[in-house]
């Protein structure tokens, strides 16, 4: 038996509030298997 599934897209990241735009992780899911990985680099942007 098979189930059928839609893709989806989940956004892991940033895990503190002090790092907002530096990093996160977009992850496209399709069931359990993963389908795309999608690194956005955001710029540290406190005292620099």
């Amino acid at each position: 038996m098979t189930i059928r599934t839609e893709p989806m897209t989940v956004n892991v990241g940033p895990q503190h509030p002090s790092t907002h735009g530096v990093f996160r992780v977009r992850i496209t899911f399709d069931g359990e298997d993963i389908v795309e990985v999608e690194p956005v680099f955001g710029y540290l942007h406190r005292g620099t």
